[in-house]
């Protein structure tokens, strides 16, 4: 079983501050569609760091005024700050200058900048050359850098030139995030699904980079009359959303549920699931995984980014290299006994308990302390 990977760097990479109390200014997250940041805080505030959510420019308003109110900004996704309609390439260009400015004037001011590297780049971004441009640029000015894996690390080097201060803090798990009282039988009814089904589930905003029409042709391609594919979560574009529509129409063992779902039904759709499929094409870490294992769920899962780390093949799910693999993988949880699936059930939510938040939030406690 993997172990989560924990970075030590900052135990020697900078002398801690002498004041132990640490505030973190950091922008606000909307719309808030997963847990992930309010266990993060929580984590953190039990260490008696104090959290403040603020806008860049609102914390550059309070400097005018010397009015230095915190310790750290704590960067996480940045698209905000240099993504913007593609058709004024003018506007896009001031607005990232701009924000460039007001991080570097926030350093001068003696802010440690801390930044968590969430994707390589974001999924759609309307201006490439600017979003490069832009983390290159963060990368230099941050003080610190979390990644949350051995394989984040390495790509983050490669990319950037960059292993100073790098840290490896891992995702947490979900385990007591969200709701999980409802049994199988009662998750099933509430979705209208037989009991002796094999259902595989995917779960999340409907995007297209989480391979999802690959995923659907690879799923009719089994032959299991009793296999059930079921789609959830939200989807914004409407023309992808019609794409996929299509593409399950003429296969009755695919059901499609595009919208929100909401924290109390996050475990009707888990608890109904034999197997959460995830089918990434590109993928730098993945929050749904480890939502997943941690409502004892096998995952299905290719071989990418911090996934390498945290899942391995036959004990938490099943794992494959290419999108002509993914059939076979299918066919592979289709195949595997009740018991043997059981202990992989078990398996993965004992994987889960390894990324546990209040050892992340130590971790970022001594981040916060070094001095910049």
């Amino acid at each position: 079983m993997h172990q989560p990977i924990v970075s030590n760097q900052h135990k020697s990479a900078g002398i801690l501050k002498s004041d132990s109390t640490v505030k973190v200014l950091t922008p606000p997250v909307y719309p808030l569609e997963n847990n992930y940041i309010t266990c993060l805080w929580s984590s953190v505030r039990s260490y008696g760091v104090e959290i403040e959510e603020i806008e860049l420019p609102a914390i550059v308003n309070r400097l005018k005024t010397n009015q230095k109110t915190g310790d750290v900004f704590h960067l996480h996704w940045i698209d905000r700050y240099y993504s913007f309609a593609p058709n004024r390439i003018a506007q896009s260009l001031w607005s990232t200058l701009k924000n460039l400015r007001h991080l570097f004037w926030l350093k001068s001011q003696g802010y440690q900048l801390v930044w968590t590297v969430h994707n390589t780049f974001s999924h759609n971004c309307n201006t490439p050359l600017l979003e490069r441009s832009f983390r290159w640029i963060l990368s230099c000015l941050c003080n610190d850098v979390i990644v949350m894996g051995e394989h984040s690390r390495r790509e983050f080097a490669q990319m950037y030139g960059r292993t100073h201060r790098v840290h490896i803090v891992p995702h947490g798990n979900y385990i007591g995030a969200y709701p999980n009282q409802i049994c199988r039988t009662e998750a099933r009814q509430r979705l209208g699904i037989a009991p002796h089904k094999t259902v595989l589930l995917h779960f999340g905003k409907i995007k297209p980079y989480k391979g999802i029409k690959q995923l659907i042709v690879a799923f009719n391609k089994l032959e299991d009359p009793e296999a059930v594919l079921l789609i959830a979560g939200l989807c914004r574009d409407r023309q992808f959303l019609t794409e996929i529509e299509q593409a399950i129409a003429a296969d009755p063992r695919i059901i499609l549920r595009p919208y929100f779902i909401e924290d109390e039904d996050v475990q009707v759709y888990m608890n109904t699931a034999d197997w959460v499929t995830l089918p990434y094409q590109k993928i730098l870490n993945s929050g749904t995984a480890l939502l997943a294992l941690s409502f004892g769920r096998p995952v299905i899962v290719p071989r990418q980014g911090s996934l390498t780390e945290l899942i391995t093949d036959g004990e938490h799910g099943f794992c494959y290299s290419r999108d002509d693999e993914l059939v076979a993988a299918l066919n592979r949880a289709l195949a595997t006994p009740p018991e043997c699936w059981q202990q992989m059930c078990a398996q993965a939510y004992a994987q889960a308990q390894e990324y546990d938040w209040k050892d992340i939030g130590a971790q970022l406690y001594q981040i916060y302390q070094q001095e910049t």
